[in-house]
């Protein structure tokens, strides 16, 4: 059986992808690109098999799911493709109305935790009917952007949070917004098919990340950014491991979330068997 992999389509996927993409990693696997919120809802439904998808879908469904290991987007700091954007400082917003993406759940539950723990207010949050600055009503304070949109979005309204920043500057710990997860009954019927496509994806994370420069100049333009800005993003600010950190981080981001009731419980972080 040919696996249907899911990816996100923005620039923060490729250095996991590229390899594959490049055909220099074999991977019997047909993928599908989509939103954040696209590949969570496809996962969940059954129509893809294997796929990146934000920490909080798993948070939420772990008994549908198994992890991948060593495979994430993170940031430990500044992720530069999370902000959240506000014409007043975040201190101000208790009450005012806030647009939220309707792309990254993670992003969401991770803006409203910082917004109470560290600030101390609670705004009014709606789903953004647009996900540009230039398109925000005059009643709105502020919106959430993420991915390649908010790598462009940067100084666009008076006051910008970079949520993977104020994470760390708050726990002292990365931030993990998206993991690989496969469903259980995929892997309860295609366990070898599916270790294969977690080793090509590996892989192909090392052939990626060693080709950096490469994959810098072909997506510059794509996304609308200068050659640095996007050396800079994928060299600095992200990170695509899971280590024992990045599992802690996650971890506590769970406990908040459910001290906060937005979680029933704690799942458990649960992994298909090492290759």
């Amino acid at each position: 059986m040919r696996l249907t992999l899911g990816r996100v389509a923005y620039i923060n996927c490729e250095p996991v992808y590229y390899g594959i993409e490049q055909g220099a990693i074999p991977a019997e696997c047909r993928i599908v690109d989509g939103t954040p919120a696209e590949l969570n809802r496809m996962l969940e439904a059954g129509e893809i098999d294997v796929s990146v998808i934000s920490a909080i879908e798993y948070a939420r469904h772990s008994d549908r799911y198994l992890l991948l290991p060593d495979l994430a987007i993170g940031s430990d700091g500044p992720a530069e493709s999370v902000l959240f954007l506000s014409r007043v400082a975040p201190s101000k917003l208790d009450g005012r109305l806030v647009h939220l993406t309707r792309d990254s759940l993670t992003s969401v539950y991770l803006l409203k935790l910082l917004l109470v723990k560290v600030f101390g207010v609670r705004p009014q949050f709606l789903p953004a009917t647009a996900g540009t600055v230039d398109r925000l009503p005059d009643d709105v304070a502020g919106v959430l952007m993420i991915g390649d949109p908010a790598l462009r979005a940067r100084g666009q309204l008076p006051f910008t949070l970079d949520l993977g920043e104020e994470w760390k500057e708050w726990t002292g710990l990365p931030f993990v917004f998206a993991i690989w997860a496969v469903r259980r009954d995929v892997y309860r019927d295609h366990r070898e098919e599916t270790r294969r496509l977690h080793r090509a994806l590996l892989s192909s994370k090392c052939y990626s990340l060693t080709r950096l420069d490469e994959i810098c100049t072909t997506v510059c333009r794509r996304v609308g950014l200068d050659y640095d800005a996007c050396a800079t993003y994928l060299k600095e600010r992200l990170s695509f491991d899971l280590t024992p950190r990045h599992l802690e981080g996650l971890h506590r981001f769970f406990t908040l979330l459910e001290g906060e009731g937005e979680l029933l419980s704690m799942p458990a972080l649960e992994f298909i068997d090492a290759a």
